[in-house]
């Protein structure tokens, strides 16, 4: 989809919003490849069959952000749940919850915002990941670490 039709569509009044919703998270999870956008939850290769992950694809590391900052994924977890922590520079934990992703249905994509407060800019780390409900067996859960430069 174009930006300009997402752009049709958000004028479309109420109708358009409607569409708006069911459209954000796929557009949410997309990044640019030569000059396209991509879907990340797109499993037409069948790549993500039968696996479980937690992919945060936004911020990109590096970023700087501010309380507030908005988070963008794609997962497929244990009855959905994907857990969140963003830890300050000393490893304290800032914030901290959870968000809804794809389950046994397939992958689905997440979005959340993040408040927090500090004093001084620092680097800080976004944790997205699954709780490990299986005790150990099989594969390790999904988890992504984030490095993000904190703004007051």
């Amino acid at each position: 989809m174009t930006h300009a039709t997402r752009r049709m569509m958000v004028a479309g009044g109420v109708f358009g919003a409607s569409l708006m919703l069911a459209v954000l998270p796929a557009v949410a999870m997309g990044s640019l490849v030569e000059g396209e956008e991509t879907d990340n939850c797109s499993n037409a290769d069948g790549a993500l069959d039968e696996a479980a992950f937690v992919i945060a694809t936004g911020p990109k590391p590096g970023e700087r952000v501010e309380s507030g900052f908005d988070v963008t994924g794609c997962s497929r977890t244990f009855e959905s749940n994907v857990q969140w922590k963003l830890l300050a520079r000393d490893g304290s934990v800032l914030a901290s919850g959870h968000t809804t992703g794809g389950g046994v249905d397939g992958p689905g994509a997440f979005s959340f915002s993040i408040p927090y407060t500090v004093t001084v800019q620092q680097l800080g780390h976004l944790e997205v990941f699954e709780e490990d409900v299986s005790d150990g067996e099989g594969f390790p859960p999904g988890r992504t670490v984030i490095p993000l430069v904190l703004k007051p």
